[in-house]
């Protein structure tokens, strides 16, 4: 069975990036391959873990 970890929180600079790579590379040392995805419009610092292969989706497209 599929789970979802989902690291949310409104404010930004809370540690959201740095708790999804940490359970990321907690489930890759496990031999699982976790699937990541940053959806932050405005500043993707997740997507920026190259090693984790961090895809971005873009859950905003056409709002201004």
């Amino acid at each position: 069975m599929a789970k979802i970890h989902m690291v949310l929180q409104g404010k930004g600079g809370v540690g959201k990036s740095m708790i999804a790579a940490t359970i990321a590379q907690y489930k890759a040392s496990k031999g699982q391959t976790p699937l990541c995805i940053d959806t932050d419009p405005v500043n993707s610092t997740f997507e920026g873990y190259k090693a984790l292969n961090v895809q971005r989706l873009n859950i905003m497209d056409g709002d201004e």
